[in-house]
């Protein structure tokens, strides 16, 4: 829980806000499943629920809220916190809510053999869950790195023009010397086999630096491979810790063939946006920050012989 002192100074920064609305906000509604059965016997890949209402939520859930199945054991006990399966509302009542269970992929059956009823959908009444997990991510990924014997700077979001170059990366680590340009992502939400490497597409560096003369282009919404050194995943839709990372150079693989991420073919300067995490993380990616430091070292050496 927050110290006493956190909550004090959001209520007290949030004129008029409560200690209900800051509890509301940063915890999810959590609904117990008590039915699971077939949509339709011929379809296999589809399953319906029915889940109990709690007695504190502020309003009712209509059709298409969705929401995060996560186990029995996590809510009622000290299990880690680890997603299931999907759920999205069809019906609700005041009492009790029905819909599907889904996923994309060959996940879907895996889960539904696996989902049971006493487990739980967790339902984000704001919002907040994503900003929260990005948040606490990059929170991480600094300690780690100054664990680690870096010097870590968190870049600004945007750079004024009078001020000087807009960098496109989230940290810069220095060490020894050298130093290592960080992007921090993602697993894709809906396949946690995946890493979700998106950037806001500017095909004609328009946005809040469209004057700049170093404005940024980006053709599409994958990321571009000069735009940072490291790409670093957060595994916590995977491992249910926030703290648990996988690391990738950002070379495309016609350049480096064991290190290397797919490119889009028909934009070869931006990454593939969903590229596969091997779990464990191994090959392309590590779990280790030192070790992905080496191969950029390694990279760049490379470079500078040709």
């Amino acid at each position: 829980m927050p110290s006493v002192e956190t909550v004090s100074s959001l209520l007290r920064r949030f004129g008029g806000a409560t200690e209900e609305m800051l509890n509301r906000v940063l915890t999810p509604y959590r609904l117990r499943i008590t039915e699971i059965t077939e949509i339709r016997p011929s379809d296999n890949t589809k399953r319906g629920f029915r889940a109990e209402v709690p007695g504190d939520v502020w309003t009712t859930f209509e059709q298409g809220t969705t929401g995060k199945v996560v186990p029995r054991a996590y809510v009622e006990a000290n299990s880690s916190w680890r997603e299931i399966v999907k759920a999205r509302i069809l019906d609700s009542s005041a009492t009790h809510v029905e819909g599907e269970l889904y996923f994309s992929g060959p996940r879907l059956q895996t889960a539904l053999a696996e989902v049971r009823t006493g487990d739980y959908l967790e339902i984000d009444p704001f919002g907040v869950t994503s900003k929260i997990e990005s948040a606490l991510a990059e929170a991480a990924f600094f300690r780690e790195a100054e664990r680690q014997g870096f010097r870590v700077t968190r870049m600004p979001e945007n750079v004024a023009m009078h001020i000087g170059t807009q960098q496109y990366y989230d940290f810069r680590l220095q060490k020894s010397g050298r130093e290592y340009w960080v992007e921090l992502k993602s697993l894709w939400g809906t396949d946690t086999t995946k890493a979700r490497l998106i950037h806001t597409v500017s095909r004609e560096g328009a946005g809040k630096n469209k004057t700049r003369k170093d404005r940024q282009i980006w053709r599409t919404s994958s990321c571009r491979f000069r735009d940072q050194d490291i790409f670093a995943i957060s595994m916590w839709l995977r491992t249910g810790r926030i703290t648990d990372f996988a690391f990738a150079l950002s070379v495309p693989s016609d350049k480096h063939r064991t290190w290397g991420l797919p490119k889009v073919p028909k934009y070869p300067e931006h990454v593939t946006q969903n590229p596969p995490v091997s779990d464990p993380p191994s090959g392309v990616w590590t779990a280790d920050l030192l070790e992905v430091c080496k191969r950029v070292d390694i990279w760049k050496a490379k470079r500078k012989t040709r």
